[in-house]
């Protein structure tokens, strides 16, 4: 059985890049409709991008496209798992705890932070709940997460978000080390200029003390990090692992596969590295499956390599959630 556990409907900012990923994102199903590069296709190219800026994410059109996708590639659980940074409601949260001064990359990371909130937690909530039937119906099953930044000292929010709403699964994630975000473009030079030993040393305390608040229900993209910035030989990381191992199945919290990160990288990597797959295995950490898709195209994507890998580093079994308690579905 096909799953695919961790997708965003947005993703910004909302550059020209961005707006060209999305009439790519938009090509596939328009050029069912007419001759592609036609005038009559370039017509349906803008008319649906018109639609998707107008009706945003959180609409009908733009995740009925998802559930095409997923029904192509023979997927039949499909989880939404939106960044908490996304919503304009828990901006405050970011800025009390992500660097935001008055210096150069302080005011970086101020702008991203209000180009990425636009949405309302609330309506996001309601529109997945209202959509579910409509998939059921069509024999999929949609599931609704969040995607929960770990900050230290943060968890008096994350505990109120996680019991407010009727989530299926909570992932936890840390994108700002230190109080800088490794996925702010205008931050890479601060990375740069960082001794890999000691980034990655603080990001798997980070990552630790995540683990051991017993938040979440899933860590997500474990190394991520790595995609941003000098990476040290993997040897030296190995007792980072085992360490995560160790408290991840303290916990009885799971681990994610996240195959979106071989997509603009040069890595060609899954997060998880192979190495640290095959330690979370040995530890017996169950583990989710997911293409971190950020628009419908991307649904699926890499997935039957990722479930290969997860057969070769031991796993037999993807985690899947519902109401937040864990099952296991048997890798297909």
């Amino acid at each position: 059985m096909k799953v695919d556990f961790h997708v965003h409907l947005e993703e910004g900012p909302y550059s020209l890049d961005w707006l060209v990923g999305q009439a790519c994102a938009l090509r596939p199903f328009l050029d069912e409709k007419e001759e592609s590069e036609s005038r009559g296709w370039a017509n349906e190219l803008v008319k649906g991008l018109a639609q998707r800026l107008q009706n945003g994410p959180y609409s009908r059109e733009w995740l009925d496209l998802y559930r095409a996708r997923a029904k192509q590639a023979g997927i039949v659980q499909v989880c939404v798992a939106e960044h908490l940074y996304r919503f304009a409601e828990y901006r405050p949260y970011y800025e009390r705890h992500v660097r935001v001064g008055d210096d150069r990359l302080g005011r970086a990371q101020r702008r991203w932070l209000a180009q990425m909130a636009n949405d309302s937690l609330p309506a996001y909530v309601a529109f997945l709940a209202e959509e579910r039937e409509r998939w059921a119906e069509d024999g999929l099953a949609l599931r609704m997460g969040i995607e929960l930044d770990y900050f230290p000292g943060g968890e008096d929010v994350l505990r109120e978000v996680s019991g407010q709403y009727p989530w299926d699964v909570c992932m936890g994630a840390v994108h700002f080390p230190g109080g800088w975000g490794f996925p702010v473009r205008d931050v890479q030079e601060h990375w740069e200029r960082v001794a890999p030993a000691g980034l990655y040393s603080s990001y798997f305390d980070v990552l630790e003390q995540a683990i051991e608040s017993g938040l979440f229900d899933v860590m997500v993209h474990l190394d991520g990090i790595k995609a941003f910035g000098p990476k040290p030989d993997e040897t030296a990381l190995l007792p980072y692992y085992q360490r995560i191992a160790r408290a991840l199945r303290r916990k009885d919290m799971a681990a994610e596969l996240n195959a979106g990160y071989v997509r603009g990288q040069s890595l060609r990597e899954f997060s998880p590295s192979f190495r640290f797959l095959q330690i979370l295995a040995q530890h017996e950490v169950p583990i989710t499956l997911s293409s971190h898709a950020t628009a419908p195209d991307q649904v699926g994507q890499h997935l039957a390599e990722a479930r290969a890998q997860l057969k070769r580093a031991g796993f037999a079994a993807v985690a899947v959630f519902a109401d937040r308690k864990r099952s296991e579905l048997a890798i297909g």
